[in-house]
């Protein structure tokens, strides 16, 4: 039986995965912090583990395992429930579950438009582009497409999940499944502006290794919960949650948005880009 991200029975499971988590650890005459220590995260992330309310990737529950001596208990119940889900990496599932439960999301871009803005169609062409191989009709790539453009729901109602993206400039000029494609995604982002469901600034050329220099990452606030930071390689993300950490993260997002296009200035070059001015510069760099 599959079970659903948000589905009642998937959330009990992990809820009893947290309380044999505690209920070992405690045996083990172990803190949280103690715990953390040994599998290097946080003791706030395993006091979130043990609650139900967040859920370990692969990696950590073989650390965990090797922490208690389980013989590998951990590893196969998130094994089990991440196949459950075949078409998604681990890292991927769990940011997923994790943004679902934002209510707040700060986006920095440096080579493509943020997944939730995706249109259908440039989705389908970075997905083909990372599986140029993949048959005309492959089932996974078509999960794939539906699932991110899904993601756009979260902000519109009854969620109103709260978007601020900076996107570099290159994303917009790399056309991404062809003009018409990237015609219809820039549309799309004008339409996602002046529809107030999202905030969109553009980091320009001009602000050089600023915005050339860094990862891409996503910044996620909670309503209850400690905000977390995720960032992607080719084939893991990393979730952290320490205090220093987000310190941090937020202080080079702020240092990003000051560094972007106004959100009007952005606006007006997206627009232009839109109705087919390549040559657009941002605005104060027109001559």
């Amino acid at each position: 039986m599959t079970i659903s991200p948000g589905d009642p029975l998937r959330l009990l499971t992990w809820q009893y995965f947290g309380e044999e988590l505690r209920r070992l650890r405690e045996a083990a005459g172990l803190t949280q912090a103690e715990l953390a220590a040994q599998v290097y995260v946080s003791a706030s992330y395993i006091a979130q583990f043990e609650a139900g309310r967040r859920k370990p990737n692969e990696d950590v529950a073989k650390r965990l395992d090797d922490a208690l001596k389980t013989g590998g208990t951990f590893w196969r119940f998130v094994k089990k429930l991440i196949e459950d889900q075949p078409v998604f990496a681990p890292h991927v599932l769990s940011f997923l579950e994790l943004e679902r439960e934002a209510v707040a999301c700060y986006v920095f871009e440096s080579n493509r438009v943020p997944g939730i803005l995706q249109t259908r169609r440039y989705a389908e062409a970075l997905f083909r582009a990372y599986r140029p191989h993949a048959p005309v009709d492959d089932d996974e790539i078509a999960e794939l497409i539906e699932s991110r453009t899904k993601r756009g729901a979260r902000l519109g109602a009854p969620h109103h999940m709260q978007l601020w993206t900076v996107i570099h400039e290159s994303a917009l000029r790399t056309p991404v499944g062809g003009p018409d494609t990237m015609h219809e995604q820039l549309l799309h982002l004008v339409d996602q502006v002046h529809s107030k469901r999202a905030v969109v600034q553009v980091l320009p050329f001009s602000a050089g290794a600023t915005g050339v220099m860094l990862d891409s990452f996503t910044l996620l606030r909670f309503a209850d919960l400690p905000p977390v930071l995720h960032t992607e390689a080719l084939y893991n993300g990393i979730m952290r949650d320490e205090a220093s950490v987000l310190d941090g993260a937020f202080e080079v997002y702020a240092q990003l948005r000051s560094a972007a296009l106004s959100p009007s200035a952005s606006l007006e070059l997206i627009e232009s880009l839109s109705q087919g001015n390549p040559d657009s510069a941002p605005p104060g760099q027109r001559g």
